[in-house]
């Protein structure tokens, strides 16, 4: 099953609870590329992890793939015999939702594996303890999130809507990010109204181009090499828009079409060859 990277178009910071939690307004689309995550019936719970960013990553209980089976299982009371094989495609610490979204995978393929009775509105609110990313990232499409995470609305993407992802293969902390953003004293975002139209390009454009992304200067003074892969995709032909995605430190480029998308991408791999560069399509 793909575990679709997660794209913050933009991310705006509403509040913050008296819990510690920030609030969002933010628009979320999903690539055509991702990790890939399967299950199958084993002994008990474990977890097998390959690809290009394997290394390092825990196996463990602190695995956000084990967290949401460890919750399936005791809110269904399954006795837990699944191994789950992970190939992580995606750079960690990206900004991108890799780890929300392999959570997010875990869930369906247990749903899908079991079939137990258990209602939506509890998968969701399931999904929410283990991140705020997990609930938008097990539903997988184009939404406005808002919330800590929790107010979800569908928005309908009209048109084909191409877009190269670029990441330094530097992680940066979210944490620091928040800590760098709480400390810089900006004001916060105001939540904007639902969107409930058909969004095509130039609509897309306009709310993009009025909004932002809060944390991206924050996150610009931790890693210079954000603002660098910024100012590279402006210069792109084709490029609509530029943006740094979650809290970095992956951003991106919207493109109209594929020829301007690839082209974008080679010459991205020439400014930088130790970058990780992508292009994708938003599904």
């Amino acid at each position: 099953m793909l575990a679709a990277a997660k794209i913050n178009l933009d991310l705006r910071i509403t509040g913050r609870r008296d819990d510690g939690y920030h609030l969002l307004d933010s628009i979320v689309v999903f690539a055509d590329i991702g990790d890939e995550l399967t299950v199958e019936r084993h002994k008990g719970l474990t977890l097998e992890i390959s690809g290009p960013f394997s290394d390092g990553l825990d196996c463990g209980p602190d695995n956000l793939i084990m967290k949401a089976a460890q919750l399936f299982f005791k809110e269904t009371a399954i006795s837990p015999k699944v191994t789950f094989k992970l190939v992580k495609n995606l750079p960690v610490s990206s900004g991108i939702g890799g780890g929300s979204a392999d959570a997010a995978a875990a869930i369906r393929l247990l749903l899908d594996l079991y079939k137990p009775e258990i209602s939506q509105q509890r998968i969701m609110e399931l999904a929410l303890e283990i991140g705020a990313d997990v609930p938008v990232c097990l539903q997988s499409y184009s939404a406005q999130m808002c919330g800590i995470g929790e107010r979800i609305t569908p928005i309908t993407i009209a048109d084909d809507i191409y877009m190269l992802l670029v990441n330094p293969l530097k992680s940066v902390s979210t944490a620091d990010v928040f800590k760098a953003y709480a400390n810089s004293g900006q004001n916060f975002e105001r939540e904007r109204e639902i969107i409930k139209a058909p969004v095509h390009i130039p609509l897309m454009l306009d709310i993009l181009k009025d909004s932002t992304n809060s944390l991206e200067q924050a996150a610009c003074a931790i890693e210079s090499d954000i603002g660098e892969i910024l100012k590279a995709l402006d210069k792109t032909e084709g490029a609509l828009i530029s943006r740094m995605s979650g809290s970095g430190a992956t951003c991106f480029s919207l493109y109209q079409t594929k020829e301007e998308c690839t082209a974008a991408a080679l010459k991205m791999r020439k400014f930088n060859k130790s970058w990780w560069v992508r292009e994708t399509k938003i599904i």
